[in-house]
């Protein structure tokens, strides 16, 4: 297998100029990206300005006597009765949601005015408003029956969008996981046992999860996963040169000699992985001498740097082992570039490669977090911005296995002797 790394290899080394475009192609993007995002960062919402309607149609008064109503009819006793009864007239769910945005932290970037629907939505038409919360008529009732009673919610709260901005979007998250928290509290409240407890409501504002978390600019989550998509390409580019062993019969002549066919699968494997992991710490050492991407890291940040591209220089190695065994079974060799470039692509897309997948939605983030680039982009930027308290276990276990996958199919469908 010696021979047959240092073979490829040397294909490598006499191709100078593809080479230099595999090193250097990365490190000019991102520099040429750096400039167009340098300071922007994902967590950044001091310009943020989002403008929303509250459009009250409920009349929480005649939804509390509803209630009122529904529960004397209950064969109850009268305990039960009076205390679900104390509980109902103490809620009020649009007083919450206003009180919710009306917190210092969220009313300085989040501006909510009470409008009637046509005013709202005449304002969203021109611009002025990048939303419309909605309380429907029967919320109040709808609420509490939901919560106390366990019956199914029919009156459902209403965010109008007149355009899928990104403010909007944040507002329709935080607006779902406000009332996900309040409907949660409230069932808790009702099956407490400790008599006299007081029920919490969530409060609005931030929370701070980690306090050495630090943010993470879109420069250097560009450097991740341009450098991570044009390692995929290497795959791409070792198959490539297969090709042109098989086309000049290099392949078959190997099998005459009586050397293992399985040496020469292994060999590019092995090639492949010493090229991405190289190009990799050249992307990132480069970038951040250049334009300090990765500027006062400790050593242990770039140990954590070298097991994160190693395990990835594995997994595109199992790759490249796939993308040659096609390429001597397959017999147009424009198809097999073609669709090693498809494939590639679209690991890329669900990576994340492209653009940050927190634009996306929830099931396009689920699957991005098991492809390879995805993986690699996720547990990059986690360990950019909370350092050694994340654990490298579960993610660096997918690769591995994502590796040991993509070798098993390489061999598999690698051909037999007399068939390539």
């Amino acid at each position: 297998m010696i021979s047959f790394l240092k073979k490829d290899l040397l294909v490598f080394w006499r191709d100078r100029k593809e080479v230099l475009i595999s090193l250097l192609a990365p490190i000019l993007i991102i520099i040429v990206l750096n400039f167009v995002f340098s300071g922007i960062t994902f967590d950044d919402a001091g310009d943020m300005d989002i403008r929303a309607g509250l459009v009250m149609e409920d009349n929480e008064a005649a939804g509390i006597e509803q209630f009122i109503e529904v529960i004397w009819a209950m064969d109850l006793s009268e305990i039960e009765k009076e205390t679900m009864i104390k509980e109902a007239e103490s809620l009020s769910p649009s007083g919450l949601i206003t009180s919710f945005f009306n917190e210092p932290e969220l009313s300085s970037w989040i501006h909510t005015q009470e409008l009637s629907e046509k005013e709202a939505v005449e304002q969203v038409k021109n611009g002025d408003l990048d939303a419309i919360i909605k309380i429907p008529e029967g919320f109040m009732y709808d609420f509490l029956a939901h919560m106390m009673l366990g019956q199914p919610a029919q009156a459902a709260l209403h965010v109008q969008l007149e355009d899928h901005s990104i403010e909007a979007n944040i507002l329709t998250d935080m607006l779902t996981q406000y009332m996900e928290t309040l409907n949660f509290q409230i069932a808790l409240g009702a099956v407490a046992e400790v008599e006299g407890a007081e029920l919490t409501l969530p409060q609005g504002g931030l929370e701070i999860i980690n306090e050495r978390a630090v943010e993470i600019d879109l420069a250097q989550y560009f450097t991740i996963a341009m450098s991570s998509l044009f390692a995929l390409f290497i795959a791409s580019t070792v198959a490539s040169k297969t090709a042109t062993e098989k086309r000049e019969n290099v392949f078959n002549r190997i099998l005459l000699t009586n050397s293992q066919p399985l040496s020469y699968l292994m060999g590019k494997i092995t090639s492949t992985f010493f090229l991405v992991w190289i190009q990799l710490m050249l992307v990132f050492l480069c970038t951040d001498l250049l334009l300090g991407i990765f500027s006062e890291q400790s050593i242990a940040f770039w140990l954590g740097i070298m097991v994160i591209v190693t395990l990835f220089s594995l997994t595109v190695a199992g790759l490249s082992a796939i993308f040659t065994s096609l390429m001597l079974k397959m017999n147009n060799i424009n198809a097999a570039n073609g669709l090693f470039i498809i494939v590639v692509m679209v690991i890329g897309a669900l990576g994340g490669n492209f653009f940050p997948m927190e634009q996306f939605p929830a099931w396009a983030q689920a699957v991005s977090v098991w492809t390879p680039t995805g993986i690699t982009v996720s547990l990059f930027t986690d360990f950019l911005q909370y350092g050694q308290d994340i654990s490298f276990v579960a993610p660096l276990m997918k690769q591995f296995a994502f590796f040991v996958a993509f070798l098993l199919i390489g061999i598999l469908l690698f051909p037999e002797r007399g068939r390539a």
